[in-house]
């Protein structure tokens, strides 16, 4: 997987597309993020692990989230679902729960030795997936891709009418 440090500075018009554009995009990029975790699945399937499963060990390790509630904000899931998520990957030794010593009702989630272990192993099967659907895509396209779906999620942040914003890439 490639990440790119450096930001780049987006000039972001002020127009917004038709309502017929707008709902052609939405679809789409639904349509991506389900194709993406079925093909996902399948790479992760002899880890005896899905695509969602595989998300919340990346973002706990990676410190995205701390809790099962920073989950569901983070990803969009209810919490029913997600509890029953980690309980599989608790089950399987790759997260562990710990309660916090401060607040009782606060409680952690944190990578195992094992999750660290095989983490490596799951990131290079999901590039492996990302890279397969970003085949016939030039440089400069995968490049623009970026800027375009970091500046729609920037747009959709609270307070953000579409001004000059920075996107990281």
């Amino acid at each position: 997987m490639i990440h790119k440090a450096a930001t780049k500075p987006t000039n972001v018009n002020k127009v917004r597309p038709g309502a017929e554009d707008a709902f052609a995009i939405g679809p789409l990029i639904g349509r991506v993020r389900s194709v993406m975790l079925s093909k996902l699945d399948a790479e992760l399937q002899p880890f005896g692990m899905t695509g969602m499963q595989f998300a919340i060990l990346k973002n706990v390790a990676e410190g995205a989230a701390e809790t099962a509630a920073d989950l569901c904000r983070l990803m969009h899931y209810d919490t029913g679902s997600m509890t029953r998520m980690v309980d599989r990957l608790e089950e399987k030794g790759l997260i562990r729960r710990e309660r916090s010593k401060d607040d009782r009702r606060v409680v952690s989630l944190r990578i195992t030795g094992p999750g660290r272990a095989v983490l490596p192993r799951l990131r290079d099967s999901a590039a492996s997936v990302i890279q397969r659907m970003l085949t016939g895509f030039s440089a400069a396209e995968v490049s623009d891709l970026q800027v375009f779906l970091g500046r729609m999620i920037e747009n959709g942040q609270p307070g953000n009418g579409g001004s000059l914003v920075r996107v990281k890439v």
